[in-house]
């Protein structure tokens, strides 16, 4: 099983609480399956130039002044464990409750605030705050999440662009944590950070964690997916434009046992590809944020293998499979500019079995392995992932 872990920490955790004091004041998902192979075994530009103590989020610049003040009411009584919020003059309940949402799901680093609203008055003057867990439990636990996310970030290469960090966070999100509704964090940075379990909302929790940490400018945002189940996934900054990022959904669940697998079907890709298709963005919280236009970021784009025909994507795919068969890789993945050529590249590869031919003649020409491959393609943004399959698996 894939787990992050809680990577040795409580040694390291207890030091940390009594070296010094930890601060607590920083500011039903489903998952996707995939297919096996038959027959083988208006945007808003932010300056690139923004550092994470001067970026403000898109999210709290859309709101009133009058929604601010709650906003900071509210988020400050939770900083400091307060057992309730107060407000200068009565405030509409609905009002309250979006603000208290907005709260919740921007500031997921206070991960002890309870995502449960009750009130059954129309108007609010003091509301009654619930947390998770103690404040010395939050200390321990926000002690444990910061050495966790340390670890993450201190593995980055040295050269890393805003690009690396971002794939990497990403990869190390999916391949460190096993998608769970039942985790008892599993809403939270920690749950996905330290415990290795999560569902969507600790996903993109933990995403928003570690750009936040590495000072990238980023927000969570919240929704729903095709079939109307509650969704969460990220927004992100590169080169100066919004991207979204959803690393619960390039996280399928698997009908094999691969620890390393990860895909990057939904890594820096823009509004038109996936909303209002498979994401449906809660327009009552978020309006008024920056649209996410640009393409030039997408990770397919960034590393060179979208490609315009079925034939050029066939050639693609047999040097990419030669070259995981060599290193004992195992995942290869490119995207198709167009649907037509997608479908046909599909269809050569896995229809007309051509996978199989370049399966035997890299076997043949290089000694590799490989005995066949497993498909995760992706037809509404027209991605065909391949998995290798080695013929000591099947020993296994």
């Amino acid at each position: 099983m894939k787990k992050i872990g809680k990577l040795n920490l409580y040694g390291r955790v207890i030091s940390a609480v009594l070296c010094a004091a930890v601060s607590v004041s920083l500011c039903g998902c489903r998952k996707i399956s995939e297919e096996p192979v038959e027959g083988t075994t208006d945007s808003v530009v932010i300056s690139p130039e923004i550092t994470e103590g001067e970026f403000v989020s898109p999210v709290y610049e859309s709101l009133t002044d009058e929604e601010k003040q709650l906003y900071d009411k509210i988020r400050e009584a939770v900083e400091n464990f307060d057992e309730s919020v107060s407000f200068d003059t009565p405030v509409p309940r609905d009002t309250v409750r979006k603000i208290y949402r907005l709260v919740y799901a921007q500031e997921r680093q206070l991960f002890w605030f309870s995502n449960v609203f009750y009130a059954p008055e129309k108007e609010i003057s003091v509301y009654t705050l619930s947390y998770l867990f103690t404040k010395d439990a939050a200390n321990v636990m926000r002690a444990e999440l910061d050495l966790a996310a340390s670890d993450i970030i201190n593995g980055l290469p040295k050269d890393a662009d805003v690009f690396d960090k971002l794939v990497y966070f990403h990869d190390k999100i999916v391949t460190g944590c096993e998608f769970s509704q039942t985790s008892v964090n599993s809403s939270s940075a920690y749950g996905v950070l330290v415990d290795g379990a999560g569902q969507c909302e600790g996903y993109a929790a933990a995403m928003a964690f570690l750009c936040s940490e590495a000072g990238i400018p980023n927000y969570m945002v919240t929704g729903f997916d095709a079939d109307g189940a509650t969704h969460a996934w990220n927004k992100v900054v590169l080169d100066g434009e919004w991207y979204n990022v959803d690393c619960t959904w390039d996280d399928p669940i698997l009908k094999r046992d691969q620890k390393d697998f990860v895909r990057h079907d939904y890594m820096l890709v823009t509004d038109a590809e996936i909303e209002g298709i498979t994401h449906f963005i809660n327009e009552e919280l978020y309006s008024g944020i920056p649209a996410c236009t640009a393409a030039a970021g997408n990770y397919f784009e960034k590393k060179g293998i979208v490609y315009g025909t079925a034939a050029e994507a066939v050639e693609a795919m047999r040097e990419q499979v030669k070259s995981a068969g060599l290193a004992g890789k195992r995942e290869t993945e490119l995207r198709l500019s167009d649907e037509n050529e997608y479908f046909a590249a599909l269809a050569r590869l896995i229809d007309n079995g051509e996978m199989k031919d370049i399966i035997e003649d890299i076997n043949g020409e290089y000694g590799t392995k490989i005995s066949s491959v497993y498909r995760h393609n992706n037809d509404k943004l027209h991605i065909i992932h391949l998995s290798l399959i080695y013929e000591q698996d099947k020993q296994g």
